[in-house]
């Protein structure tokens, strides 16, 4: 499966510098059951308005995993139900305190395939890339299909923030020797070959480094001091720059600032911070649950805050990895927009790109496509809901890029749907639509809180999503909320199997291959279940339990899986 180690470091190595030289230069487990499904495919005309995959030489081969990179030559545009005005959406371009009437970026963005997305071999975003396509690096060598519980460690709690919260997935990378050997990690982690660094953000303020296969501590972590609820995203290019958000701006009652923040991962300084009360936004809610991305060969991050501002943010990166040395000078230019039905701003989903194009959903449930080199809406639709689920993007054919989103039951009220969509990334177009029944918690909503996954190999044909809250009943004179998991087929949005979950869950699944292209999921819910399923057929082969509920998402690593609860543990599993 891999190369040796030292291979692997001399090719990381080899595209770092590369990449450094261009921008110099500019419980209740058996009642879980499979069940057939409904289908509630419909036809266009009933449109609704209202890595490289060799990853830097670590892997000889990601081909049953990867299918051959197609990047489609048509740009996006609208047709007659999508175009902004329809939705009354006007927007400014802000660069400093100056709001530009005809913006056009000096330099072109164009971000690559998902899968030449990222140098290192890792996990380095939420869902992985710009497509937000995988939480799994490397293929699993299952034989027993079973999950064991390898190493855990407890974290703490700031006021009633405890645990690990939503989105809640770590990023794991396998640093090249050079840039491992400048950072602040523990000597004896320094020296360990091949070293798998877990990093994870908490509830608690914190983000935990670890090592991967023993669960020990390589460095110690950095505090910001107030919980972070959304996953960290590590610097594509190999760089040492980690980036992170926070989800709540108190601590023991007192209320504190809120941003976005940019650590050197050599001294763990913090090297720039962005306000989440921004004089320019309409919303005054500083909050950033959203993992950013990196367009690696302009030097520009992201993101999107749940200020109603989409910042791109030219970073002026300066490296010198001989002299250990790494800074950012950002420039800021701000897209901020309102709409007729955007009553409550906010992006709490992670964006997604298509070179030069961002999507992403508002908490009022307006989809849209923005051009990132004129930060100027392209087309837009009304998703029906609030929606924090990423949106996954698939390259299908030369003409066929398709979105797939699903919303929450939030604004709808008791009589919500979560509505799962197939969506034409090119013009807004709707391709089918399913619809599930959801129970309405204003508390704690159901619906789609989890990210898809888009199947490969043996499920190539499948988008599968992890709905919450499809039925309720008493046990012990409490609600309990249960949940489905559907296997849908791409193209037609029909059933294929649907595994019925006693207890709900806003955690994304994760698939897994063997290197033969053999599917197998990662589900976790509310009661702490983390379950193994089989991804052709559905069928849940084990389940472990962990004690507390799991609402954040897990990363994978070869057959190690990394995930918190909400229960203040932070556990390696082995897919075995």
């Amino acid at each position: 499966m891999y190369k040796s180690n030292r291979e692997a470091f001399i090719s990381i190595g080899s595209r770092l510098n590369d990449a450094i030289a261009e921008n110099a230069s500019g419980g209740a487990n058996g009642n879980s059951k499979i069940i057939s499904g409904e289908t509630n495919n419909i036809d266009n005309k009933n449109d609704n308005n209202g890595n490289n995959n060799e990853n830097a030489g670590n892997i000889e081969s990601n081909e049953p995993q990867k299918k051959k990179a197609i990047m489609p030559q048509r740009n996006p545009e609208a047709i007659p139900e999508t175009l902004p005005e329809k939705l009354e959406i006007k927007w400014d371009v802000i660069k400093g305190d100056k709001i530009i009437s005809d913006y056009s970026r000096d330099y072109n963005i164009s971000f690559p395939d998902s899968g030449e997305y990222s140098v290192l071999p890792g996990i380095t975003c939420f869902r992985g890339n710009n497509y937000r396509n995988s939480a799994s690096y490397g293929y699993a060598d299952i034989k027993e299909e079973k999950l064991e519980e390898i190493w855990s460690f407890s974290n703490g709690s700031i006021d009633v923030w405890t645990g690990v919260g939503w989105t809640g997935q770590p990023a794991i990378i396998m640093w090249d020797e050079q840039t491992k050997n400048i950072m602040n990690i523990f000597p004896s982690k320094k020296q360990k070959e091949g070293l798998k660094e877990v990093i994870y953000a908490t509830l608690d303020g914190k983000i935990y480094f670890f090592d991967l296969e023993d669960g020990k501590p390589t460095r110690e972590p950095i505090n910001i001091g107030y919980p972070i609820k959304g996953t960290v995203t590590v610097d594509p290019r190999g760089y040492p720059l980690l980036y992170t958000g926070q989800g709540i701006p108190e601590k023991n009652g007192e209320p504190g600032p809120i941003g976005f923040r940019i650590f050197s991962l050599i001294n763990h300084k913090m090297l720039y911070y962005i306000d989440g009360y921004d004089k320019h936004a309409f919303r005054r809610w500083g909050a950033f649950d959203s993992s950013g991305v990196i367009d690696t060969k302009t030097d520009t991050l992201i993101e999107a805050g749940e200020n109603g501002i989409i910042y791109t943010v030219k970073l002026n990166t300066k490296y010198d990895p001989d002299k250990g040395t790494i800074s950012v000078n950002p420039d800021l230019e701000k897209y901020r927009y309102k709409s007729a039905i955007s009553k409550r701003l906010g992006v709490e989903n992670s964006p997604v790109i298509f070179k030069n194009y961002v999507y992403f959903i508002d908490n009022s449930g307006l989809l849209q496509c923005v051009d990132l080199n004129t930060l100027k809406p392209v087309w837009a639709r009304n998703v029906t809901d609030d929606t924090d689920s990423t949106i996954v993007l698939e390259v299908e054919s030369e003409t066929e890029v398709s979105l797939y989103t699903a919303c929450e039951v939030d604004l709808q009220g008791s009589e919500g749907y979560s509505y799962i969509r197939k969506i034409d990334a090119f013009t807004g177009r709707l391709i089918w639509e399913k619809a599930v029944k959801c129970e309405y918690n204003p508390n704690n909503n159901g619906g789609a809180l989890a990210s898809p996954v888009i199947g490969k190999n043996d499920i190539d044909n499948f988008v599968i999503y992890n709905i919450a809250k499809t039925g309720k009943i008493k046990k012990q004179g409490m609600t309990v909320y249960s949940g489905k998991l559907f296997a849908l087929d791409k193209n037609s949005g029909k059933e294929v199997w649907t595994v019925e979950l006693e207890n709900d869950s806003w955690s994304s699944p994760v698939d897994v291959y063997t290197k033969d292209g053999k599917s197998y999921l990662i589900q976790c819910d509310s009661v702490g279940n983390v379950y193994l399923i089989e991804g052709k057929s559905g069928k849940i082969l084990d389940t472990i339990n962990l004690g507390a509920n799991i609402e954040a998402s897990p990363a994978v690593y070869d057959n190690i899986l990394v995930i918190g609860t909400r229960g203040q543990k932070i556990c390696g599993i082995r897919i075995k």
